[in-house]
């Protein structure tokens, strides 16, 4: 066929035509929708973040970014107008509760924000309510954030109730990876010039030695000779910049510092104060002021927060303990400033001061107001790391009791004295008043509840997860301390999801209910303790791996899952409890697992008597059916003080005396029971 006969064809000259269309699209586009190997899914995603873009490249480049086009001009290429990256990409990542958390970002050709979408994160059921990242609130607030922002929670970005470290964990991981991006594509930028300059700064500083430091006038000593000839020594030293924390006090501590402050204070230095000396008076950080002209600076308590035990960092060996104040914003870093401490007997009377003039050097200065400046000394010294210090259970004691919220403190005092009155007077109103208070206030309104990812969490992070949480310390050791004298106190009056299947079991008709064979309620028993064993293997061999929410429904029912799975979990061990009662307790509960095998060693149990040998009134009535005859199967007791009312009512074959059932059972010799 040839072009002339082709051409008077109308049909196949609309074809050539859409074909010449998208051949040039395709040669003066990088990439068109559904192209380039993009799915739809992440074209959406990659268009909810940047909205404004019309097409995509694939991720590409190191570090790996997608590029973003705007619309094509008549003539020419599409213009590009900005980078999506994911942070995954950008290690070391930021870990929130017991995960790092996965965030979509883009940015322009200016360094700002046009939007994030949080890809995947995993919390334990006590940091979250519900999917809160994936709520506009919170993701909104990065939209316009400039790449030079600090993106700290309390300050540039408003946090997540009960949700700090991963509100904490999201922002920096955003922050960190725009900062590479920026450092990599964006060269033209002020940041990026900014920034190399500040790294040729850090860099310097990073060779020096404590010593180098102390000569340079960037740390200063700080000695108080108190009234009983003993020594306070203080070590005084700016660290309000991130990269130079980092490098005083180290990555860990100075990111725990930082967010404090930042928690409490929405402006301000950080200046670190290296606690050590001989001294019987401990250091008090109300003694602290800071002076500058005419104008004192009391350090309130809000703004002195816990550094660490002084075992990283260049700090390391030189202190016992590293605490920091954060100066008033009204205080100008280029000019010095006198730090005061009281040495007299009232706490911040300021009668007996002992001070020490500051002044930041100009390194140190440059790389607070964020310009170069020529590097002209520092030696290189090999630096220490020694034990850390005994004075830091104090500080971090201090720390928790100024940040905790007392009436949530009150309100579980309140809570543990309902259930050992109920538990120890064995009343059955005060303990459906307690089940009630601990179903709506623990459960639905405050979610400070125990969960089995404590347990998997604390293995992989430590016991000093919970140091930050004075609720959940009462809780965890109100658990204990009753799971070891009388056994699983907790799951009878403490647990919501119990309360739950409590109300479940005492509201549905009997008609209902129903217990499982003996010979299966046995072997289902164990069910529990293979979920514990697999959870904490798991925790233990694959850190990233979180499956524990699928064994715990509670936390989709007072957290609102946004799950269909968890949810259609949740309403299968709903409907089972409303048939058998305590059915998730009785063989799913990994925490109840835990519990139980704890609870093999208490000493105070129930009481038993002759008569429970011929006795089913309490068996048929334990919501656990832990009770066989005159027996007890106390791991999976939850003392739910049924069968101890019962015999303190003699509501079953105990209103008899033995003689008067071995009459009737003449066959029955009594022996006797715990």
């Amino acid at each position: 066929m040839s072009f002339r006969s082709s051409a008077k064809n109308p049909l196949l000259q609309i074809v050539r035509y859409f074909l010449f269309v998208l051949t040039a699209a395709a040669l003066s586009s990088p990439m068109s929708y559904g192209q380039a190997g993009l799915s739809d899914d992440e074209l959406q995603l990659l268009k909810e973040v940047m909205p404004a873009a019309q097409s995509f490249s694939e991720k590409s480049g190191e570090p790996p970014v997608y590029k973003a086009f705007g619309e094509v001009p008549d003539s020419g290429e599409a213009p590009l107008i900005g980078y999506l990256f994911e942070t995954p990409d950008y290690p070391p990542e930021e870990i929130g509760y017991s995960a790092p958390i996965q965030v979509l970002v883009g940015m322009d050709m200016e360094g700002i924000l046009t939007g994030i979408k949080v890809l995947f994160y995993r919390e334990s059921y006590k940091s979250i309510r519900g999917d809160f990242l994936a709520t506009e609130r919170f993701p909104n607030q990065f939209k316009g954030m400039s790449v030079s922002d600090g993106f700290k929670v309390g300050r540039d970005v408003d946090g997540v109730s009960r949700a700090t470290l991963t509100s904490w964990a999201t922002s920096r991981g955003i922050r960190n990876a725009a900062r590479r991006v920026a450092r990599a594509y964006l060269t033209d930028s002020e940041y990026a010039a900014n920034a190399g300059s500040g790294t040729t700064a850090l860099q310097l500083l990073e060779k020096l030695s404590w010593e180098d430091m102390k000569e340079s006038g960037l740390v200063k000593e700080f000695v108080i000779t108190l009234g009983d000839l003993t020594e306070l020594n203080l070590s005084i030293a700016f660290m309000g910049q991130e990269g130079l924390g980092e490098i005083l006090v180290g990555a860990a501590d100075y990111s725990r510092a930082d967010r404090e402050a930042s928690s409490r204070v929405t402006n301000g230095n950080m200046i670190l104060v290296g606690i050590d000396g001989n001294a019987s008076v401990p250091f008090r950080q109300e003694r602290l002021a800071v002076m500058q002209g005419e104008d004192v600076y009391v350090i309130e308590r809000r703004r002195f927060v816990y550094v660490g035990s002084a075992d990283e960092g260049k700090i390391a060996g030189h202190v016992r303990f590293a605490g920091a104040m954060v100066l008033d914003e009204a205080i100008d870093l280029a000019q010095p400033f006198t730090i005061l401490y009281d040495t007299g007997v009232e706490v911040a009377s300021f009668e007996d001061i002992a001070q020490i003039e500051y002044q930041l050097p100009p390194l140190a200065l440059a790389l607070a107001e964020g310009r170069p400046v020529p590097p002209e000394f520092l030696p290189e010294v090999p630096r220490t790391f020694p034990d850390f210090s005994e004075f830091e259970e104090e500080t971090v004691l201090e720390s928790l009791i100024y940040n905790t919220q007392w009436s949530e403190v009150a309100a579980l005092l309140v809570l543990f004295a309902l259930v050992m009155t109920a538990f120890l007077r064995k009343n059955s109103t005060i303990r459906w008043v307690t089940l009630t208070y601990t179903l709506f206030y623990l459960g639905f309104y405050n979610g400070t509840f125990l969960s089995v990812s404590h347990i998997t969490n604390s293995l992989k992070l430590g016991p000093s997860m919970f140091l930050t949480d004075l609720p959940l310390m009462l809780i965890i050791v109100f658990t204990i301390v009753t799971t070891l004298f009388w056994g699983r106190v907790f799951c009878s009056s403490l647990c919501p999801f119990g309360a739950l299947q409590d109300f479940l079991t005492r509201f549905v008709p009997r008609k209902w209910q129903r217990e499982l064979p003996q010979a299966i309620h046995d072997k289902a028993l164990y069910i529990k303790y293979g979920i514990l064993a697999t959870l904490i293997v798991t925790a233990l061999t694959f850190s990233e791996l979180s499956i524990f929410q699928y064994f715990e429904p509670f936390g989709t029912i007072f957290y609102q899952s946004q799950s269909v799975l968890l949810w259609a979990i949740l309403i299968g061990f709903l409907l089972a409890s409303s048939m058998v009662s305590r059915f998730y307790c009785r063989y799913a509960c990994p925490l109840g697992a835990a519990l139980g095998l704890t609870a093999l060693i208490s000493p105070w149990r129930i009481q038993r008597v002759q008569q429970c040998q011929v006795c089913k009134v309490c068996e048929r009535a334990c919501p656990t059916g832990a009770i066989r005859g005159a027996d007890i199967d106390f791991k999976e007791c939850v003392r739910c003080d049924v069968c101890e009312t019962k015999l303190i009512a003699k509501a079953g074959v105990c209103k008899h005396s033995v003689e008067d059932v071995q009459a009737r059972h003449k066959t029955w010799q009594p022996v006797t029971v715990s």
